[in-house]
């Protein structure tokens, strides 16, 4: 039996990665765990919000499929948070001035990337946590978008401080020695391959 996500007071169930789950799960984030490094080494640069390089990879890694006017207005503001360090709420705010939405995904994204011990919020991350978004046209949408992502942070820190959690830890250093991620990435790069 599954719990049952409403838009609002939605029930979150705890996430549940057993060892053999994060074992095989593992080897799949190569792949992703390179781009990733790759973009974090590169984001140090003072430029590299403008480097089309960077959108690129950056594009290709969070599935950015929107047009000119909507990335230059994302890098934009990220250009912003990166030197005023923005919270999620102010991020969720400017994007939606500049593009008439509110982008839960994509603002985590940009803050996940800015400060990696954020999560990101997207659907695998939603179905494994039993979350969904709240409806396009709720008038409470923003708030209830910052809700959300309060409850994933929340979800994640009980999470990693349980003994599955420090297990997960364990078994990605021992898999990948040589990179310096957060824990909450680890814990978002094992759940994005964990499906079903």
């Amino acid at each position: 039996q599954g719990w049952r996500a409403t838009p609002s007071g939605q029930s979150a169930m705890p996430i549940h990665l057993t060892p053999a789950q994060i074992d095989a799960a593992l080897p799949k984030v190569a792949i992703g765990l390179q781009q990733y490094l790759w973009l974090q080494s590169r984001l140090q640069a003072e430029n590299a919000l403008s480097d089309p390089e960077f959108r690129r990879r950056f594009n290709h890694f969070y599935r950015v499929r929107r047009g000119p006017s909507w990335q230059n207005a994302f890098y934009d503001i990220m250009s912003r948070a990166k030197r005023e360090h923005l919270s999620f709420d102010v991020v969720l705010g400017l994007l939606a001035q500049e593009t008439g939405r509110y982008e839960a995904s994509f603002t985590s994204k940009l803050i996940a990337t800015l400060d990696p011990h954020k999560p990101v919020i997207d659907s695998v991350v939603l179905k494994n946590l039993g979350l969904r978004l709240p409806a396009a046209r709720s008038a409470t949408r923003a708030d209830k978008l910052r809700e959300l992502y309060a409850k994933i942070q929340s979800l994640f820190l009980a999470y990693l401080q349980s003994e599955d959690g420090s297990y997960l830890v364990s078994a990605f250093c021992r898999a990948y020695p040589e990179a310096h991620v957060s824990n909450e990435k680890k814990l978002d790069l094992v759940l994005w391959q964990t499906r079903g």
